[in-house]
Order: C-alpha cells, then sequence, then structure tokens
C-alpha cells in the first residue's frame, strides 16, 4: 500500500524548471523532490520543534518543559539553555482557560528574545480543541504576557516584520469568528491586522521581506464539515491593505502557504474532500498541479499539510 502511494505520488509531479524543492510526509516517511525534474528521493526526517521543545532559528536557544514533583506539587518549566524562565503549577481545576495545566510550546519569536506558550487547563484536549491563551516570555525570564485566544496550531502564528502576526479566535470550528490580529512587544497587546467579523483567517506564511502575509482566507462560517471550506489565499500588508491571490474552483479550497527561500514563489495546497495537491503562485501565474500530496482529514476545518520548501 505505501509503495502504491509513493509511485502515485511521484506519477503526480509536472516538471517545472524555475522551481526548487519540496519535502513532503507520505507513509511514514520524508521525500524530497525536485519540482524542476521531478527526480524524487527518500530523506531523513529533520528533528522537529514539538509541545515541549523548541529550538531558534540559529540553533543557539534551546528552550525545553521540563516536568517535576508529584500530586498536587506537579509543575511544568520552561527551561532556556538550562535556566529557568516560567513555571506553574500542572494540578488544578479545569473550569477555565487561566486554570492551571502542563505547558505547550508553540516556538521563539524571529529575532529568538521571546517565547510563545500556552497553558492546557487540566490537560483538557476538549477546552484545548476550543483554544488556549496565547502567552509570551523573555527568553530571560521576567513578566509573562497573556496576549489572545487562539487555536493550538503552529501554522496559525508567524514572526513577520519584528511583529507576531497570528490568526486568534475561540471555537474549533476553523471557519468560525477567526480574526487576524497582530501583537508585538513590550506590551504585546493584540489588535486587528483586519478589521471586519464577516471574514475568517487560517495558516499564515511571512513573506522574506517582512513586509506582508499571505493567509488562507474565506467567508465567516459555522460550518463544521472537516471539507466544507472554500479558503483562498489573500496577501495582507503590515499596514492591513489585502490582494487576493487565488480563486480555487468551486468546492475546493487552497491552504498552508509557504514560500520560497528567494521570495519569489508562494507554494500552497489546493484540496478537495481531504485530498491535496502541490501548486505554485509565481510572476502572477499559477502553476501546477506540481505533485500530489495524498489525503489529510484536517480538523473541523483545518489542515496543516506537512510540506517544506527547499532552494
Amino acid at each position: 500500500m505505501l509503495a502504491a502511494l509513493a509511485a502515485t505520488a511521484a506519477l503526480a509531479c509536472s516538471p517545472h524548471p524555475v522551481l526548487g524543492s519540496v519535502t513532503f510526509r507520505l507513509g511514514g516517511s520524508t521525500r524530497l523532490v525536485n519540482l524542476a525534474t521531478c527526480r524524487e528521493r527518500t530523506v531523513k526526517t529533520p528533528a522537529a520543534n514539538s509541545q515541549s521543545t523548541a529550538v531558534s532559528d540559529d540553533g543557539r536557544f534551546h528552550a525545553v518543559v521540563r516536568a517535576s514533583g508529584n500530586g498536587p506539587n506537579r509543575r511544568n518549566t520552561i527551561v532556556v539553555n538550562g535556566r529557568p524562565v516560567y513555571s506553574v503549577k500542572v494540578t488544578g481545576d479545569m473550569s477555565n482557560l487561566e486554570s492551571r495545566g502542563p505547558i505547550e510550546l508553540f516556538g521563539w519569536s524571529g529575532d529568538d528574545r521571546w517565547i510563545f506558550f500556552a497553558i492546557d487547563p487540566g490537560s483538557s484536549s476538549s477546552i484545548a480543541a476550543d483554544g488556549l491563551i496565547l502567552r509570551v516570555v523573555s527568553r530571560g525570564g521576567g513578566k509573562t504576557h497573556g496576549i489572545a485566544t487562539m487555536l493550538a496550531y503552529p501554522d496559525y502564528l508567524n514572526w513577520c516584520g519584528g511583529r507576531l502576526v497570528f490568526t486568534g479566535g475561540h471555537d474549533r470550528i476553523a471557519t468560525n469568528a477567526k480574526r487576524l490580529l497582530v501583537a508585538s512587544p513590550p506590551d504585546w497587546r493584540a489588535r486587528p491586522l483586519v478589521a471586519g467579523p464577516r471574514r475568517a483567517w487560517g495558516s499564515i506564511a511571512c513573506s522574506p521581506d517582512g513586509r506582508s502575509v499571505v493567509v488562507q482566507s474565506q467567508r465567516q462560517s459555522t460550518d463544521a464539515s472537516f471539507f466544507a471550506t472554500r479558503w483562498a489565499l489573500r496577501r495582507v500588508g503590515l499596514d492591513g491593505i489585502q490582494t487576493r491571490l487565488t480563486s480555487p474552483p468551486a468546492g475546493f479550497a487552497d491552504e498552508s502557504p509557504r514560500f520560497s527561500p528567494d521570495g519569489r514563489t508562494l507554494y500552497f495546497v489546493r484540496s478537495h474532500d481531504g485530498s491535496g495537491r502541490l501548486y505554485a503562485l509565481r510572476a502572477g501565474r499559477v502553476l501546477g498541479p506540481l505533485l500530489s500530496l495524498g489525503r489529510l482529514l484536517g480538523f473541523y476545518g483545518h489542515r496543516n499539510w506537512p510540506y517544506a520548501v527547499r532552494a
């Protein structure tokens, strides 16, 4: 079965000489495909940040969540390069988002000065599914800030132009009441980057020049069906000015934007009924389909397609 899936992916590749390479996960392995030639090989899966570890982009700072104590004295502590910077008790009630619980790391700011994290009240998967409070602490410790409630998806926040741009909102339905927000130090006060309640926002990619983000967006909807989404891609400047980039056919969704390292190509996944194919947007022209990425169930309208772009 896995061999058949791999063969299908290879056969679905369409060569484009101007494009680079992508890695994607399929059938438990990571594959590298050169989109200029469609040559494919299996590569070692790189170590990735998790809910309990996060490495800064330059590799100098390592944040880990360490557990200690027993029973009512159990604690989680964020430790950066061996130094504790934030600690909280794990046990407690589960009555609200401010309740105690384990720490989940989101990652580092682009300048490697701040760590983003959340606390999962009582380790309740039900509470977490509807959103957690995004928090931030300096790598040197000190005061923590609660920024806003958001779904705990790593593709829903991005450091861009010295600011945090993220998709905020409560409710597990990805298309319901999800705002595009921005916050920055020292006060970390969240404010709308785009005004208006009629549009929902999702996965975010920062342009390499740091002046804009590309975000998947669609009209506000309370439809909880996994495949009812109709995402399209929009470029949003850090001044709030919007430009629509894609218009998927009826019944399709454009998701998971990623920029090439040189910023000249924007990759994305066009999905239908959970099956996705890789496309690219270059010089205003949509290229593709380039490659089949298989099927991804997602969760109430959210899918973070497992691929990464290389030069």
